[in-house]
């Protein structure tokens, strides 16, 4: 149960005036779609975020994929039904690995399996990737240097990693924008008061549980949200050049708007940068 207070209250009372952007979590409790139906939708927009300088799904044809952090399935069904020879997907939670073998079946998928694992300790044999694919994922991980280590290993020669990834200081970079629409909202209020007002705010759902549960943890007898890293441009910018092992191929920042490129360029970039997109080789 959420703890009340006139902070969270307040959160609460100006989120009603606020649109939600379109959430899986949402869509699945009105029964609109699930999350693997959305997610194998929204895998489609994924092959925007590199071009026009790399095409990732000419670059998946007839490959072994690692789909890390493949949730129910979507993304890692969509690239074994348009080219891949074979999809590994793995996730740390055993629900989404569940789900994501039924929807691969649903969609009479051959060529895909899947794993609860944890990316810092991938379970396949050293050089035996094609291409690893962390789409929307490296936000999320607890250590993102040694999983970049790791993936290393598993790739083969010459083998391509690709990351795209909403940078922490995005207007929905708290990831709570599921049930609080206010942009920006981690940095108008502490986290204590963002984690009481969502869960105020998931009382009114199908799904408390799920949400509470996969965004929230203790740490240090002290309840904070997990489910994100606080991956920052600048940060993902020295684990590129300090802790990566790839050879950088590409790296580009896109904008919330295109009008808004040219505040990329400037000190606040942070705050106007809708993905992270990066692509390596291991030499």
């Amino acid at each position: 149960m959420h703890k009340n207070s006139i902070s969270v209250s307040l959160l609460v009372f100006m989120n009603r005036f606020f649109n939600r952007p379109v959430h899986p979590f949402n869509l699945e409790d009105a029964s609109i779609k699930t999350f693997a139906e959305w997610e194998f939708e929204q895998s489609k927009r994924i092959n925007s975020y590199y071009l026009p300088e790399v095409d990732l799904l000419r670059e998946i044809q007839n490959k072994t994929i690692l789909d890390i952090g493949a949730g129910s399935g979507g993304k890692s069904t969509f690239y074994a039904l348009n080219g891949a020879k074979k999809v590994i997907g793995i996730d740390t939670e055993k629900e989404f690995i569940k789900q994501a073998k039924a929807f691969a079946l649903s969609k009479n998928t051959k060529n895909i399996e899947f794993h609860v694992a944890n990316a810092e300790n991938i379970p396949l044999k050293e050089s035996s990737i094609d291409i690893c694919v962390m789409n929307d994922v490296f936000e999320h991980l607890k250590n993102p240097e040694k999983v970049l280590k790791e993936v290393y290993k598993v790739l083969k020669k010459k083998g391509k990693i690709f990351i795209n990834s909403p940078p922490y200081y995005h207007p929905y970079g708290a990831h709570l924008s599921d049930l609080i629409g206010i942009p920006y909202v981690h940095l108008l209020f502490p986290e204590p008061v963002l984690i009481n007002a969502y869960k105020k705010l998931a009382e009114n759902t199908k799904s408390y549980e799920k949400r509470v549960n996969l965004r929230f943890g203790t740490v240090n007898e002290k309840e904070k949200i997990t489910y994100i890293n606080r991956m920052t441009v600048k940060r993902f910018e020295y684990i590129a050049k300090y802790e990566n092992p790839f050879k950088p191929i590409h790296y580009k920042l896109i904008p919330l708007k295109a009008k808004g490129r040219f505040l990329l360029k400037t000190p606040l970039r942070e705050f106007f940068t809708k993905m992270v997109v990066f692509t390596g080789e291991k030499s």
